[in-house]
């Protein structure tokens, strides 16, 4: 055994053995984070999927209830239950649908705000554009009654609760008749 071994082997002895400790990256760490919190809004979205699915199944829209689907500027227009005759003329149906796009069209600035929000609290949206669903009820006196959103990445519980304040103040002309909308709107970073 040379000199040098020897020390080693003494200093080794005498001060102990050590043990390699290792830690996470932080950014790692973060990012499994937001992993997370993604799966769990994730998790949601699909729950919330679900639930309106089995609603619309079981022909979940209210007597009488009206639901325009509007896609591209088509619209397509659904009686609230099976076998119901339609109770709105084509031409209202349009009417609606038209002040119904224009009210979201006017809301967009308060929506990408809400969206911005979103953002900052999942930056890894930052890299897609987000298509939003969006479902809203009205009386048939253009009364605002409940909505709900959906959308391509999971957008947080705070951009939803934002955008039931921005819905909340949505109303159509008081001749309007109950009916439920159905549009989408894209969203993308600014």
């Amino acid at each position: 055994m040379t000199r040098t071994s020897i020390v080693c082997l003494l200093s080794t002895l005498v001060l102990g053995c050590k043990q390699t400790v290792t830690k996470p990256d932080p950014q790692t760490e973060k990012d499994l984070e937001v992993c997370k919190k993604t799966l769990d809004e994730k998790n949601k979205l699909v729950q919330a999927l679900q639930d309106e699915n089995a609603r619309l199944m079981r022909g979940g829209s209210a007597p009488g209830e009206i639901v325009v689907v509007i896609e591209g500027g088509n619209f397509t227009v659904r009686p609230g239950q099976p076998g119901e005759v339609r109770p709105v003329d084509d031409k209202v149906a349009a009417q609606a649908s038209k002040e119904f796009i224009d009210v979201v069209q006017r809301s967009k600035g308060s929506i990408q705000k809400c969206y911005e929000q979103a953002l900052k609290k999942n930056t890894g949206l930052q890299q897609h554009a987000v298509t939003l669903t969006v479902s809203a009820s009205f009386t048939n006196q253009g009364a605002y009654q409940n909505s709900s959103f959906s959308a391509t990445q999971p957008l947080g519980d705070q951009f939803d609760s934002c955008m039931k304040t921005v819905a909340s103040k949505w109303q159509l002309p008081a001749n309007s008749p109950a009916m439920t909308f159905k549009t989408q709107v894209s969203l993308t970073p600014s």
